[in-house]
């Protein structure tokens, strides 16, 4: 095998890429499933008296889509109906922006984080505080979803600079030989 053929020591890949999937391709999986949880999500937190149906659409959406992401069936299935019912409390405004933290948990078991990465759970929680100091007003809250996104976002994408500069390969026991 040539130098060219062969795959760099050095490239680190997702742990829940290499997962033996059951059903589908690892990335229309990924893909699909984060498009269900933002649209679900988006419709539940789109709520209001007058739209009732969104809540409805985003409450089946969300669980379909943790269903449907990579990883081992055990933390599809526990992450679905808390991150749903945190989901709902979020609807009480920006006292309630901490309720960010319970999805990005979910969303760093279901990518196969290393522990280390948890630490990023901090992140929300200190911007939870700031807004409730900040926004006090209901009509204010789009602001509160807002922020609140980034914040997780950005959140997500440092667990993942965690995992690589930990090698989360070596830390998952579901994916040694």
């Amino acid at each position: 095998m040539s130098a060219a053929e062969s795959p760099s020591p050095s490239r680190w890949r997702e742990p829940a890429g290499l997962l033996d999937l059951h059903w589908g391709a690892y990335r229309q999986r990924l893909v699909i499933g984060l498009g269900m949880l933002v649209a679900g999500t988006g419709f539940i937190l789109m709520t209001s008296a007058y739209t009732l149906p969104f809540l409805l659409v985003g409450s089946l959406l969300q669980p379909a889509g943790w269903a449907v992401l990579p990883s081992t069936i055990g933390r599809r299935v526990a992450v679905a109906v808390p991150v749903l019912g945190f989901t709902w409390l979020m609807l009480g405004g920006a006292g309630f922006a901490w309720c960010f933290t319970v999805p990005l948990a979910a969303w760093l078991l279901i990518r196969l984080r290393p522990l280390l990465s948890y630490i990023v759970l901090l992140l929300p929680i200190a911007s939870s505080i700031v807004l409730a100091r900040t926004i006090h007003d209901y009509s204010q809250g789009w602001v509160s979803i807002a922020v609140s996104t980034v914040v997780i976002v950005a959140a997500a994408w440092l667990a993942r600079w965690v995992a690589e500069a930990v090698d989360s390969r070596q830390s998952v026991r579901t994916l040694r030989r």
